[in-house]
């Protein structure tokens, strides 16, 4: 075999100091380094500048850490505010959601007309409503308190929207059955009927109270077949 070149041999060093290279290649090496000093202090070079010193290790391992402590915190600072972010536009879709569709918010009196009260020929209470700041009427909540006082309250959302034709509860005549609601599932009599809540009420109907006979128009608009 022809004798293997010092390029060659150097070439083949740092793969023979890392123990990569192939059993062939290795016992060239070998045999190379047996025979050639220059060769085998280029190895105790390579030996020498890849070798660290301990506390240099050791302070390496300390930086890692370090640097990986933060790229950890960096990807759970991500993750956090990305979970909040969910929360927060969650939170935002709720707010608005409630805003338009939740009725929450009882409509103030000042706002509220009530006239033409009057009793048709079924005994029924009927009468007339107008909100007149133009906004729509989403429902009507029942309540009445241990005093027999029965209070119809309007509710609609935050966030409100204009009344449209034909107007629904926000305008229009409204009738209550007091004959047949004299009294509430627990018995109590009711005694009184107002619009509104009991901080924040207009009366329509009040127990001995004389109410005039419904027009005949306004009977037609309420005949039940």
């Amino acid at each position: 075999m022809s004798k293997i070149s010092c390029e060659i041999i150097k070439d083949l060093l740092p793969l023979y100091y890392d123990e990569v290279c192939s059993s062939e290649s290795k016992k060239m090496v070998e045999g190379h380094l047996a025979e050639c000093s220059s060769c085998k202090r280029e190895l105790d070079r390579i030996k020498t500048d890849i070798k660290i010193p301990k506390e240099t290790a050791e302070k390496n391992r300390r930086d890692v850490n370090v640097i990986k402590g933060i790229a950890d915190f960096w990807k759970r600072s991500k993750v956090k505010a990305f979970v909040n972010g969910l929360i927060g536009a969650a939170a935002l879709f709720t707010v608005i959601f409630l805003g338009y569709t939740w009725d929450i918010k009882s409509v103030p009196t000042d706002v509220i007309k009530i006239k033409n009260v009057s009793k048709l020929s079924n005994g029924y209470i009927v009468y007339h409503v107008e909100l007149t700041d133009g906004y729509a009427l989403n429902r009507i909540k029942y309540d009445m308190d241990e005093d027999g006082n029965f209070y119809l309250t309007p509710l609609r959302p935050i966030i409100k929207k204009k009344a449209q034709p034909p107007y629904g509860l926000a305008k229009g005549y409204d009738l209550f059955n007091v004959e047949g609601q004299e009294k509430n599932h627990d018995g109590a009599e009711i005694k009184a009927l107002y619009y509104g809540t009991p901080k924040d009420k207009i009366l329509i109907w009040k127990k001995g109270m004389d109410l005039p006979k419904a027009s005949d128009e306004i009977e037609e608009m309420f005949v039940f077949e």
